[in-house]
């Protein structure tokens, strides 16, 4: 047993020496307390539903009475039944509307209750950097010998933990760590701080805010002007690249495709789209049963690095804009364009308004795929009914719960520690961490493997075989989605479907500072066609 969520959290291995933590999702605490919720709901309308009935009886009681006034031979006993019935019923509805109230209190109660816990576990955390950095600034000319001896049992902690979870308690705590080291001058400044009542929730989007803030008033981005262009399936797709000649028009049809039902192929379409021409996304139109259609839309993470504003939507300021699109009407850029592409890509593939989509993404894909699913705005044109992600660091991302989200991290993987914690326990949220055996080679190659998404493609091929609750049902929602009916096709069965690749352009990037001359020749760049 793992302890995750107040306890809820579980730890198995399913083979291949892989063991993985999951938390959130059925079974959990944050499941069963949703559940008493539904239930007072559920309770109170009962109580509502009796109360036409109570009125009937009391009008037909006080009709009954009536008639029976000054008639001696009237069987009093049917009055009194009358009168009984209907005190009875009123009784009744009051305790199912009492037992309402008492369970919804009951529930809220346990939030506040986890809130307040979280609150004090960060303040404990906190005074405990706060102390030790106290220490090391006591040191006197040895502070730095002091400080280099934390740092390393910071290490030593990173190879116990992992480092995901070691780089989010540095996160937290230091800026206390820090405050200490200073002297008891900054330390009385620093606890004066604290003394306003901090939700530990949001703390990871502050620092994406404010680096895109000062990134808008330094002019270093601009407001982006997106172009979509369907991609023939020559460039993408090595089947049809040789179906036509050289010179031969280009076809921007869908191409035949197929997908499985399973993690391991939902995060290996994402897989894919790292293959596409930069800044592209693929697109799955897959056809259910009953007739009606189900889309799957996959992202490629982080594309290019080499510019805070390029051409590229999956850029550094296309992660900041998901990171901050709960806040985008703070800035010059008022649109996610990720986000306008899918909807872009979508309607060009003859999408309508209300059918299911399931966005897949790893790493920045990840950020804009929960961050589509936890806006209003997007969710007004896209129905957005499940979100699969691998190494992103989501937990900021307010995804309402009506949307499943199973999110895959790795206890070594760097990125997802960018959002400062795990997710907050979610009935539709379902966390899971793998902790794979560790890798020959120093840390780069550890963070590396960590961050893999075939790395994590290979931990979602295990999950695909779990027996987990939370596991089961997010199987069950995924195959719902895609149209795979319970107990007709066998779990994992391929599903026939048509695939399109759209590729996003920003034509308003910000103007980089004039360089050298272009060399005559071939551009090798990795916009280059």
């Amino acid at each position: 047993m793992t302890v995750g969520e107040a306890g809820s959290g579980s730890s198995s291995s399913f083979g291949g020496g892989t063991s993985f933590t999951v938390a959130g999702g059925v079974g959990s605490v944050s499941w069963t307390m949703a559940e008493i919720v539904e239930s007072s709901g559920t309770l109170a309308r009962t109580a509502q539903l009796m109360q036409p009935l109570i009125d009937r009886l009391a009008s037909e009681r006080r009709w009954l009475g009536a008639a029976a006034a000054g008639d001696f031979n009237f069987p009093g006993d049917t009055l009194e039944a009358m009168v009984f019935a209907e005190w009875r019923c009123g009784a009744v509805s009051s305790r199912i509307e009492n037992l309402a109230r008492k369970a919804g209190q009951a529930a809220a109660n346990y939030a506040a209750a986890e809130a307040n816990n979280a609150n004090a576990a960060m303040a404990a955390t906190r005074l405990a950097a706060l102390g030790q950095g106290l220490l090391a600034w006591r040191a006197g000319p040895l502070a730095p010998v002091a400080a280099g001896m934390d740092l390393l049992n910071w290490l030593e902690a990173a190879k116990r933990q992992g480092l995901r979870d070691a780089t989010e308690a540095a996160l937290n705590n230091g800026g206390a760590y820090a405050a200490g080291t200073l002297g008891p001058g900054v330390v009385v400044l620093y606890l004066l701080a604290q003394l306003r009542r901090r939700d530990t929730g949001p703390a990871g989007s502050a620092p994406a805010f404010m680096l895109r803030k000062s990134f808008d008033r330094a002019g270093m981005v601009r407001p982006g002007k997106l172009s979509v262009r369907p991609v023939p399936a020559q460039e993408w797709d090595p089947d049809a690249a040789g179906q036509w000649p050289a010179g031969h028009a280009v076809s921007l049809d869908g191409q035949p495709w197929a997908m499985d039902a399973t993690f391991e192929a939902t995060l290996g379409g994402s897989n894919d789209a790292y293959g596409y021409p930069p800044g592209s996304i693929g697109v799955i139109r897959l056809q259910r049963p009953d007739g009606s259609n189900a889309w799957v839309v996959h992202l490629p993470g982080t594309e290019d690095w080499g510019a805070l504003d390029s051409t590229n939507p999956f850029d550094m300021e296309g992660n900041l804009e998901g990171l901050t699109t709960a806040q985008r009407v703070q800035f010059q850029q008022q649109e996610v364009l990720v986000q306008e592409l899918i909807k872009a890509a979508l309607q060009s593939a003859g999408a309508i308004a209300g059918e299911d989509v399931l966005l897949t993404g790893h790493s920045g894909g990840g950020i804009h795929a929960a961050a589509a699913a936890a806006s209003p705005a997007f969710l007004a044109d896209v129905n957005v009914k499940m979100v699969v992600i691998a190494g992103s660091p989501a937990r900021n991302m307010a995804v309402g719960d009506g949307i499943a989200v199973l999110e895959l991290e790795n206890e070594d993987d760097l990125v997802t520690a960018a959002d400062f914690g795990p997710p907050a326990p979610n009935k539709n949220w379902v966390t899971v961490t793998s902790h794979r055996p560790p890798v020959a080679g120093g840390a780069l190659e550890v963070v590396g493997q960590a961050h893999s998404l075939e790395n994590y493609m290979a931990d979602a091929a295990e999950l695909d075989g779990s027996g987990d609750p939370a596991l089961q049902a997010s199987k069950e929602t995924l195959r719902n989605i895609l149209g795979v009916p319970a107990g007709g096709a066998a779990a994992g069965a391929a599903i026939a479907g048509t695939k399109w690749v759209f590729q996003g352009r920003d034509n308003n990037k910000a103007r980089a500072k004039p360089g050298p001359p272009p060399v005559r020749g071939r551009d090798f760049s990795p916009g280059a066609r």
